[in-house]
């Protein structure tokens, strides 16, 4: 049998969801009934065939109507797809209705599913529906597949009284649910076929999320002891997993040992010998297909990942490292996050730093420029920021670490557990073990904390990837068709709902903060690893560390097969003690990030106060249930820099209002609740030159030049009298959604500018009365301050909490210009 152009007819793709159940796809489709004996499944490991009990469409359809009409039917509110008050009942599979009695009256409405508005029919407009007199019932009928016009269509018994709806499934499906009469061993390689189809290999997916699959243990991975070296790996489909062992880095194979089948699908071996700097790759065979793969639980890597190596990590640690503590925070809110690039930060010949481009620069504490300025770690104490967010530093697939001079953002994961060679200043051995727990031990001991920018929704390859290699299919999203879904825009998306993708994530996470001390984790693409995921992740993280911070993008680079309810976006977050970046109060500040001549409250729009406003309060009107939910910020490595997007929406601005703006920008992220958050080099206003996606541009364009902050020190002074200002008053860092509504109050002030109140010592602050003045119009204006002395503590030039200037009766505000008065 042919398809419509041409080609052969066969099974596209066939998955066992369960020990007796395929769901499987088709090139073209069927019509069911279909005849159970023109399907063909045979076990090619045994030679058996296997029955078909039942054939059915893979999809029931969980379709109920949506519109002006649902309150009156008991919805809480109209135009709800979350609702079941108007579900609709499966007549047949080609059929789905719903029945109402209805008032007289014209309502609007269309079918929806329960997965939310991503496929809606009618998609572009409503049908509308006139009941001319009361309790008229009314029956609303979904077709999937409408035998005339070949798609989906849907009526009403008012608008179409005489249509004939379908009174079987005579609709084709390329998609089928089969039940079989037999389990499938999801060892044995199995093949399905159809009267005149081409066959499929069956692969094992949801199946694998079956308790008897799910591995609990903590000793997935090598284990070194000193007289035995214990091995251990997930492999449920496979048939047969060697362990190959190496004596050398680059060495021929020294043994090969057959690991023997364990538990709940995994595999082990034991070596009675302490293989201390041996390397290991397992050979697995799943599907008739034998495939090398490095373990996805290696804590230590050859060079560029080629293979594991077993490290004893106790050698790993630095002097006092059991004495290294965690960065102690009170609370979310307290934080001040500075975002950097490993590389970055110390590459530039005039960064001061002898270990440019590696970890150990970090460990480099008096480190200055050739004008004898602070960089490094000193100029970060000097900031006062209090956590370093350092970008991807596992191993990454976009640098070979044996060519130094390349470059690469890094969120292109190969090995999860290991940090990149690339770092250190040699990728062969432990090297990059040690100088990595050297950066962080010198960090807290420097008064800082250690945030992992982490990309666990997706890896840098697919089809070859280590995990695809062991488990087929299992860790990634794919659709039924079998093809992967992108969600990243990388290519894959990681399924982190299946059970032991997200104890690998979850083993992960607890893995650096125990063994690497890291004091919390920003989410790449956070969406991605759904609710469910992230709220178990903060929950481990919180068992470990007194007071971890836990953020990360509430979105995803494209269309997901992850449940829309299920994706963590802005608002899912609620109470889950989770923070969220915050785009509003970025394009609220700058306008939007894909618009370089857009502007926003502090370059020029007039039109984002409200959004301003809301964000200042924490958003505990928009998407969050306290401030710490939050991340503000202006600006991060995605998009132009600060200073770049403000130069591009203001072209012809004089460089002192520019330099104003940013200031500006950054005074509303320092004292709005919540936490703040900048792009590292902000503070001496970071350019690359315009590049708005630097990932791969090198040096010359992302490294931090640190003689800026010699031409920039009034700017670097002000973001570090800013922060000091928040650290040492508690209410610009309120915990609470009640506190900001008791204490947080705006004022009337002229058009597109922006006065609040932090009133009655506001999360018991020492100054009685706070007055906060944002005005990004170029013009100044003079206001009637409330009654009693004030103190001016920030002007537009100026920060001195010790007080600049003492005033009442009326103010002065200039333009683009923050102000801050207090009274006791």
């Amino acid at each position: 049998m042919k398809n419509s152009d041409g080609s052969q007819q066969r099974v596209t793709n066939a998955y066992l969801e369960s020990p007796n159940s395929l769901l499987i796809s088709l090139s073209s489709g069927v019509v069911l009934p279909y005849q159970s004996n023109a399907v063909t499944i045979l076990d090619m490991t045994n030679g058996q065939h296997i029955g078909v009990t039942a054939i059915e469409h893979a999809h029931r359809q969980h379709a109920l109507i949506v519109g002006d009409l649902q309150q009156l039917l008991g919805a809480p509110n109209n135009w709800n797809t979350d609702d079941n008050h108007t579900s609709m009942q499966e007549i047949n599979p080609n059929l789905y209705q719903f029945t109402a009695s209805l008032p007289a009256g014209t309502y609007n409405y269309k079918v929806a599913f329960h997965d939310g508005w991503s496929d809606v029919i009618p998609a572009n407009h409503n049908v509308t529906l006139v009941v001319p007199v009361d309790d008229i019932s009314v029956t609303f009928s979904y077709v999937p597949w409408d035998p005339a016009t070949q798609c989906p269509q849907i009526y009403d018994s008012l608008n179409n009284s005489r249509v004939i709806l379908p009174t079987a499934a005579t609709s084709p499906t390329s998609n089928l649910l089969i039940t079989l009469d037999t389990e499938i061993d999801v060892t044995h390689t199995v093949q399905i076929s159809l009267y005149g189809y081409e066959a499929a290999t069956i692969i094992a997916r949801n199946v694998l999320n079956e308790a008897r699959f799910v591995y609990s243990g903590d000793d997935l991975g090598s284990i070194l002891t000193a007289q035995e070296t214990h091995f251990r790996l997930w492999a449920p489909t496979a048939s047969e997993v060697q362990l190959l062992l190496y004596k050398e880095e680059d060495g021929p194979l020294s043994q090969t040992i057959a690991m023997q089948r364990a538990e709940q699908g995994t595999w082990q071996a034991t070596v009675t010998q302490a293989l201390t700097n041996w390397y290991y790759l397992y050979q697995v065979t799943a599907q008739g297909q034998t495939r090398t793969a490095v373990d996805p639980y290696a804590r230590a890597l050859a060079i560029n990942a080629s293979k594991a190596l077993i490290a004893d990590l106790g050698q790993t640690d630095p002097q006092s490292w059991e004495q290294d503590n965690y960065k102690k925070l009170a609370h979310p809110v307290d934080a001040v996050i500075y975002e950097v690039h490993v590389r970055d930060f110390s590459i530039n010949a005039n960064s001061g730093m002898s270990n440019k481009g590696m970890f150990l620069a970090f460990t480099e504490l008096a480190t200055h420029n050739p004008h004898q300025t602070s960089t490094g770690v000193a100029s970060l104490q000097a900031l006062g920021i209090t956590h370093v967010q350092i970008m991807p530093v596992f191993e990454f697939a976009s640098v070979d670490e044996l060519i130094p001079t390349q470059y690469n953002w890094g969120y292109d994961p190969r090995n999860y557990n290991t940090p990149e060679g690339a770092y250190a200043t040699t990728p062969h051995g432990t090297a990059r073990i040690i100088e990595f727990k050297r950066m962080v031990q010198s960090l807290h001991a420097a008064g800082l904390g250690v945030v992992m920018d982490v990309v666990y929704n997706h890896t840098f390859t697919t089809e070859d990837a280590d995990f695809n290699n062991i488990v087929p299919h299992y860790y990634y999203r794919t659709d039924d068709e079998g093809n992967y879904t992108n969600g990243s825009g990388c290519g894959n998306e990681i399924a982190c709902e299946r059970p032991m993708v997200q104890k690998f994530i979850r083993d992960s996470l607890k893995y650096w903060m125990q063994e690497y001390h890291v004091d919390g984790f920003r989410f790449d693409l956070m969406a991605l690893l759904g609710v469910a995921t992230m709220q178990i992740i903060a929950q481990d993280l919180r068992a470990l560390h007194p007071n971890p911070l836990v953020y990360g993008e509430p979105w995803s680079g494209g269309s997901t097969a992850l449940p829309a309810q299920q994706l963590l976006t802005k608002g899912q977050q609620k109470n889950l003690q989770i923070a969220v970046f915050n785009d509003m109060i970025r394009n609220g500040l700058l306008g939007s990030p894909f618009s370089p001549s857009s502007q926003g409250f502090a370059t020029g729009a007039s039109d984002q106060a409200e959004t301003i406003k809301r964000s200042v309060q924490g958003s505990i009107h928009d998407f969050t249930a306290g401030p710490g939910e939050t991340i503000n910020y202006a600006s991060s490595h995605d998009n132009m820099t600060l200073w770049d997007k403000i130069t591009a929406s203001n072209p012809s601005t004089s460089q002192t209002d520019r330099i104003n703006m940013d200031k500006l920008a950054q005074a509303i992220v320092l004292t709005a609740q919540g936490i703040p958050f900048f792009q590292g080099g902000e503070e001496f206003l970071r350019t690359k030159s315009g590049n708005d996606n630097s990932y791969n541009a090198g040096d010359a364009v992302n490294q931090f030049d640190w003689e800026r902050k010699d031409l920039y020190k009034d700017v670097f002074d002000y973001y570090a009298g800013l922060i000091q200002l928040r650290q040492r008053h508690p209410a610009f860092r309120m915990t609470n959604a009640q506190d900001i509504t008791d204490h947080l109050t705006f004022i009337d002030s002229p058009a597109n500018t922006i006065i609040y109140q932090l009133a009655s010592n506001a999360n018991q602050d020492s100054w009685k009365t706070i007055l906060v003045i944002y005005n990004p119009n170029r013009d100044s204006f003079t206001i009637n301050l409330p009654p009693g002395p004030w103190t001016i503590v920030v002007t537009q030039n100026r920060i001195n909490e010790q007080g600049i200037q003492k005033l009442t009766g009326s103010l002065t505000v200039s333009g683009i210009a923050c102000m801050i008065l207090y009274q006791n």
